[in-house]
């Protein structure tokens, strides 16, 4: 459902995809956070893998990539390296934010 409303805000698809895609990273990097801080790990299997995995949508962006007169290597490099750069900073911040639980 949340991959759907994704796509009635943004009907371009490379759009859409784009943004589930950092959404679901972003999302994932803070849940992963969450669960380690706060003792949380029968949730793991349903958040990460279930929920994060089904909003993003890295095999539509593979299809999209293979449509070179559309730009789809830089497409998929743009993806990667978004992604990587959503890690990088969510992650630290997701680190000061949610306090170790006591």
């Amino acid at each position: 459902m949340s991959r759907f409303g994704l796509g009635q805000v943004f009907p371009n698809d490379r759009s859409g995809t784009l943004a589930a895609n950092l959404i679901g990273v972003a999302l994932a990097a803070i849940l992963l956070v969450v669960m380690e801080r706060r003792g949380i790990t029968e949730l793991r299997l349903i958040l990460l893998p279930g929920f994060c995995a089904g909003l993003t949508t890295f095999s539509a962006v593979t299809s999209q990539s293979l449509e070179p007169h559309d730009g789809g290597i830089a497409f998929l490099i743009q993806n990667v390296i978004l992604s990587l750069v959503i890690v990088v900073v969510a992650l630290p911040l997701a680190r000061k934010l949610v306090p170790v639980r006591s």
